[in-house]
């Protein structure tokens, strides 16, 4: 698994058009789906940049990220296949933050990710939230909702 870590961290540095300090990278997967992106922090910028939107970086080939983003979902489920070739339980979303020195961390959830009622999107803008610090976008009411909500469950749960 040492060596997934290492190529995933390898793909994440190529998809990167740029000097970066941090990347924080969620992934989800199940036996016939998965999904997975990244948002990173340019050298000496504090707002982050989202995996999608690197194709629209002038001077940046969308087709390179493209295929740099189907390889790094691919060497995801290696990692969670991984798991199941070890006998293992596969996990079922991990957060890997890795710094521009190589150092990561890497965090594994098994927890049914339906449980609470959320939904991916759901998921996604309370992950940003967390790990970014980031609200939903300010048009969008039940986004702000949502995130109260969570924050509301959360408190109720320590």
């Amino acid at each position: 698994m040492e060596v997934l870590y290492q190529e995933i961290a390898s793909e994440i540095n190529m998809i990167t058009p740029e000097q970066w300090s941090e990347v924080l990278l969620y992934s989800e997967a199940e036996e016939h789906s998965d999904a997975t992106f990244f948002y990173y922090y340019s050298t000496g910028k504090s707002t982050p940049i989202y995996s999608l939107d690197i194709e629209d970086i002038e001077g940046v080939d969308g087709k390179e990220v493209d295929n740099g983003l189907s390889n790094l979902s691919d060497l995801l489920r290696k990692l969670w296949n991984e798991f199941i070739l070890n006998q293992q339980e596969p996990w079922k979303s991990l957060n890997f933050i890795l710094n521009s020195e190589g150092k990561f961390n890497i965090q594994y959830s098994y927890e049914d990710l339906e449980k609470d009622g959320y939904d991916y999107v759901d998921r996604i803008a309370i992950w940003e939230y967390e790990k970014l610090n980031m609200l939903p976008k300010s048009t969008d009411v039940s986004g702000t909702e949502l995130i109260e909500n969570y924050k509301r469950k959360v408190s109720k749960g320590k």
